[in-house]
């Protein structure tokens, strides 16, 4: 997406300064919760994931973002701290909006809009998700998981760590949830980073709850 197509640009075209884009590789941060800083960042393309970290170290997805889209310290808005981690997926493109012209911003009603439409979307979603996760079985959300992101029934990936973040889950039960599919035929796992869909009615008859839920079907 160019930032012309973006629906903040027609908000921020004015101002050249925030216009100025920057570009990530892949695995950058963009924001650190131990950097301090409050600047907003909006999305124009690529992908960005939010994480935090437990007491023990584990790292736990919090939001995946997609292009068009806030990135930051959001919550600071509401002055609440979930102290997240926002870093790129892939290689991404972004406009970085000081505190000061956020806050110049927000006194417009076009911009806040925008603003709280963006983000009270964003939590639904995240809500969703979460129940999602509390409501079904890991195998409801693997087969959902792999009818959602197959292309062709080829479903590729860069890692297995990215699975386990999207559906809360170890790698071990996530090695065993492939291993039964393989032995029941619904799919062959070829290579680290690809998953061949080998049954998918039966693959869609074991998401199908998950599927309706998600949307909202049911």
């Amino acid at each position: 997406m160019l930032l012309e197509d973006t629906t903040i640009y027609p908000l921020i075209k004015n101002y050249p300064e925030l216009c100025q884009l920057r570009h990530f590789n892949r695995n950058k941060y963009i924001t650190c919760a131990s950097w301090g800083t409050e600047d907003i960042w909006y999305l124009i393309s690529g992908k960005v994931k939010v994480e935090t970290t437990s007491a023990n170290g584990k790292r736990i997805l919090v939001d995946m973002i997609s292009e068009d889209n806030y990135v930051g310290h959001l919550s600071n808005y509401w002055k609440q701290n979930l102290y997240c981690d926002s870093l790129t997926v892939v290689a991404s493109t972004l406009i970085c909006i000081p505190k000061a012209a956020f806050d110049y911003l927000m006194e417009t009603p076009a911009f806040s809009r925008h603003f709280f439409m963006k983000t009270n979307a964003r939590l639904y979603e995240m809500y969703k998700k979460d129940l999602m996760r509390k409501m079904f079985t890991q195998r409801q959300q693997f087969a959902f998981y792999l009818i959602e992101n197959a292309k062709d029934n080829v479903c590729r990936f860069s890692g297995i760590r990215g699975i386990c973040e999207c559906l809360d889950i170890s790698r071990r039960n996530l090695y065993n949830l492939l291993d039964i599919f393989t032995k029941e035929g619904l799919l062959t796992y070829p290579e680290e980073n690809l998953i061949c869909l080998q049954n998918r009615a039966v693959l869609e008859e074991i998401a199908r709850p998950v599927s309706h839920f998600i949307h909202n079907t049911q």
